[in-house]
């Protein structure tokens, strides 16, 4: 068994909102940097630096999972966490294709960048990716685990999170994790909404600048990493025990 550090929120430069250094080669070269062991690259509904961060992390030292972050009909960010990038990938299509087509407006978002596997700029994704898509929560959650991922509601109580927007958590939502807010305590979200308790709980970066990646979790696995075991983890242990 080996101690594993862990990330799963960070955004590329695809996301307009990240800065201009946040190419999938930075991030790995930072993560590795801050003995990150395992991370995820979940940009704004949109997975098209994905397969460029996976062929970089291959001869890493560092377990890269595909990742996205939507955002729902009601304004709602879900991140979404697949074992490969088949699964991702039609995941991210459907995203895609229920986006409004509005072109992205480089001066007042922010550029939207896709790389290739030498971390080199290649072209610009032109289509708005901040934005809502036309689908609901709940149509996210079950498109999510219909292509075989588990769903994360995004920072639930700071703007566009679960609680922040409808003000609580619907009952027939099918998930098991929720991510906190970095700079609150696990007993703060446990004193506030009690409620809450029943959900395993993830802490992210919610990386935009490379200065903020750093390992939120900590696990124990086996030196062979697989997906699921990841996820099994948080489920069969106590939030205070991952948490950071």
């Amino acid at each position: 068994m080996k101690e594993y550090f862990i990330d799963l929120h960070i955004h590329s430069v695809l996301s307009p909102c990240a800065d201009i250094t946040m190419t999938p080669g930075n991030i790995i070269n930072k993560a590795i940097e801050k003995d990150l062991n395992i991370i995820s690259i979940t940009d704004h509904n949109s997975n098209k630096n994905i397969a460029s961060a996976m062929k970089i992390a291959k001869n890493k030292n560092i377990y890269l999972i595909p990742g996205i972050e939507v955002q729902s009909k009601e304004e709602i960010h879900l991140l979404s966490y697949f074992s490969n990038v088949n699964d991702l990938n039609k995941y991210s299509n459907t995203i895609y294709n229920n986006l409004p087509n509005i072109k992205n407006d480089e001066d007042k978002f922010g550029y939207q960048i896709i790389v290739n596997e030498k971390d080199e700029f290649i072209k610009k994704e032109e289509k708005l990716l901040l934005n809502s898509t036309n689908l609901t929560i709940q149509n996210l959650v079950n498109l999510t685990h219909k292509n075989n991922g588990i769903c994360v509601p995004s920072h639930i109580d700071r703007s566009f999170g679960l609680i922040k927007n409808l003000g609580f958590i619907p009952e027939e939502l099918d998930i098991s994790f929720i991510e906190m807010s970095l700079n609150k305590s696990l007993n703060y979200y446990y004193e506030t909404f009690p409620y809450l308790k029943k959900y395993n709980f993830l802490k992210n970066s919610d990386s935009h600048y490379l200065d903020q990646i750093k390992p939120t979790m900590k696990v124990c696995l086996p030196e062979k990493l697989h997906f699921e075991e990841i996820f099994m983890y948080f489920n069969k242990h106590d939030n205070f025990d991952y948490l950071l």
